[in-house]
């Protein structure tokens, strides 16, 4: 496998992940909007920040294998 092929499925598997990641936050956040105990929002809010460091990770993993016919748009948060 090529260098370029290597990056390219590096690129597209962090950007699957980094979708699943966002789908995940965004139902976390609900499931924290409608919370009704502190401990619940405390869970919840710890699991957001691992989930936002695994964004990060990821999406700092799509940078270094960005494919050059990819548009940097896919970095976006």
């Amino acid at each position: 496998m090529s260098k370029t092929d290597c990056a390219a499925n590096v690129f597209a598997s962090a950007s699957l992940h980094l979708d699943v990641v966002d789908e995940f936050i965004a139902i976390t956040q609900s499931k924290l909007n409608g919370a009704g105990s502190d401990f619940t929002r405390d869970s919840l809010n710890d699991l957001l920040s691992g989930l936002a460091e695994q964004r990060e990770t990821y999406r700092a993993a799509l940078a270094l294998s960005q494919p050059a016919d990819q548009p940097v748009t896919a970095l976006a948060a």
